[in-house]
């Protein structure tokens, strides 16, 4: 089961949203003040405002080992902010006028296994642009990826999550889960699309 709470700009997304969910096997829909408790935080907007900001932000505030995955339907957000919402813990993007639900659900599910889901033009334009993923302090020099770490990345980027990973490269899921812990923890990146676009950047891909 995956544990979702919902937000939205407007009640009519947010009322037809969570009554999918509820009757879609394998979810469970949370109330809005149990976000710390909550495996993906779903949020829906037409366009990212402070106010969608600071339901990122209150997830990134959740406990180092509680700290919900975002996704994140949309059709406009800044550079800045979407930079920053990466650090909140942003894993998947999807442009509201092309996504349905079962779009929708399956990026929820699929963030559970690891995927990261983001359009490429806006991946390029945050590492090209974003000063948040410029080398982080304290990180091994530029291009400084173990040979496991890029195969891994570069998979991850190819929009695999964590199962496929390891079935591709004929390692244990529990493998692929520590190579992307040291990556990101070595580098002090907030997740692995923060890490995926940090060695594209670095040239790494």
């Amino acid at each position: 089961m995956i544990s979702i709470v919902v937000r939205a700009a407007d009640p009519m997304s947010l009322q037809g949203v969570e009554l999918l969910l509820r009757r879609s096997e394998g979810t469970v829909l949370l109330p809005a003040d149990q976000v710390a408790h909550a495996d993906v935080v779903l949020i829906l907007a037409n366009e990212v405002t402070e106010e969608t900001m600071s339901w990122m932000e209150e997830a990134a505030a959740a406990p180092a080992d509680r700290q919900p995955r975002i996704v994140l339907v949309a059709d406009r957000i800044s550079r800045p902010r979407l930079a920053q919402a990466v650090r909140y813990g942003l894993v998947s993007l999807l442009p509201r006028a092309r996504t349905g639900f079962t779009e929708i659900l399956q990026a929820l599910l699929n963030s559970r296994a690891g995927a990261a889901q983001m359009p490429g033009e806006l991946l390029r334009s945050l590492i090209e642009e974003s000063p948040l993923l410029r080398e982080p302090t304290g990180s091994t020099p530029p291009g400084g990826f173990e040979g496991r770490e890029v195969e891994v990345l570069r998979l991850l980027a190819e929009g695999l999550d964590t199962t496929e990973v390891a079935a591709r490269l004929n390692y244990s899921e529990r493998t692929i889960k520590n190579i992307i812990f040291t990556v990101t923890r070595r580098l002090n990146l907030r997740n692995r699309t923060h890490a995926v676009a940090f060695a594209m950047r670095m040239g790494a891909l």
